[in-house]
């Protein structure tokens, strides 16, 4: 899919009920942004540096939205007071496995490899927890952040 139809696709189930510039811009930043998280307040400066004035609470709104209906991604922000917002794939299953957060850039990797998601559950049947994969979170530095501290450490 080109980067201009998956814009109008996410564009449309943004707003079904009309099209905007505002809904362009907030699905051309979130298409983006696939690999990474994002703030609100980074989706609001991107929204001003592209001429569109919008108030906090359309931001929220049009973010909770697409949090209800499946296309983003919530998690409470390790570096910030917020949340980071992100993409959601259509495959991934947030309740089926864990996350991993960096502590640096805020991104969020979805941790979703058989072997952590079985040794999550043996502990939580040996321990007789009831984990909820998808409010699991690790913390620390993403490969990016860590290349960029090696870099600055040279």
């Amino acid at each position: 899919m080109t980067k201009k139809s998956y814009i109008v696709k996410f564009a449309t189930m943004l707003q079904k009920s009309y099209h905007t510039k505002t809904t362009d811009l907030i699905s051309q930043f979130i298409c983006s942004r696939q690999e990474n998280g994002f703030t609100a307040g980074e989706l609001s400066e991107f929204l001003s540096a592209h001429g569109v004035a919008v108030n906090k609470t359309t931001v929220y709104r049009n973010l909770d939205k697409m949090t209800e209906n499946g296309q983003l991604i919530k998690h409470k922000s390790m570096v910030s007071e917020g949340y980071i917002y992100q993409h959601a794939d259509e495959h991934m299953h947030c309740e089926d496995h864990i996350h991993f957060q960096c502590c640096k850039c805020g991104s969020v990797i979805h941790l979703d490899d058989k072997k952590t998601t079985a040794y999550l559950k043996a502990i939580s049947e040996s321990l007789g927890l009831s984990i909820d994969l998808g409010l699991s979170t690790l913390n620390g530095i993403c490969p990016k952040c860590k290349e960029n501290q090696n870099e600055k450490n040279k």
